[in-house]
């Protein structure tokens, strides 16, 4: 079974981890694989989801059109900012996509200022076990930085140079056990002039 297509998982792969018929150590590199890369993590829960309404096993052919209709669902559908009424309560999208867990950012605080030489990243933890991506785009959708832990905060280093005044979004992604992820949802802060 071919782990990586092009840098990019197959969808028969996909399709496999989810009906659990992939070795320990193709199962590890799937998983970590998810854990960096935002297209195949995007394609892996619209294949879960519609995969949890199937009541048979999966069929390697049904994944692609499965996959390539969620994702026309998920154009298609209006950018809606939400922030949870109670920071430490898991939120689900509803409208977007039902089913995927958020949990609560701490700091910084969407739209806050920060200065960048004390900007720290927290987030409320999602238990024991549990390997966080931490992604720091500029205002344009480029990434700065990225770090991976198995804690709840994170530090920028010094040698990552911010903009005073600049814009900039962050979120984090957390891989769950049991093929399951949650995230933060894009939050934004600006830098101090």
């Amino acid at each position: 079974m071919a782990a990586l297509e092009a840098e990019h998982l197959a969808p028969r792969d996909i399709a496999a981890y989810l009906d659990q018929a992939v070795s320990t150590v193709e199962r590890a590199r799937i998983e970590g694989h998810l854990a960096t890369c935002n297209a195949c993590r995007r394609d892996f829960v619209a294949a879960s989801e519609v995969g949890a309404r199937r009541p048979a096993r999966w069929v390697v052919v049904g994944v692609p059109a499965a996959v390539a209709a969620a994702l026309a669902a998920l154009l298609l559908l209006p950018a809606e900012r939400t922030r949870p009424a109670d920071p430490g309560a898991p939120v689900m999208r509803g409208e977007q996509s039902e089913g995927t867990l958020r949990f609560a950012a701490v700091v910084p605080l969407d739209g806050q200022q920060v200065h960048p030489d004390s900007l720290l990243f927290q987030w409320r933890s999602q238990g024991a076990g549990v390997s966080y991506r931490l992604t720091l785009t500029n205002g344009i959708g480029d990434v700065v930085w990225t770090a991976s832990t198995s804690d709840t905060s994170v530090a920028l280093p010094g040698g990552v140079g911010l903009a005073p005044g600049r814009e900039y979004f962050w979120y984090v992604d957390a891989l769950l056990g049991g093929a399951r992820s949650s995230t933060t949802g894009v939050l934004e802060f600006v830098v101090t002039p």
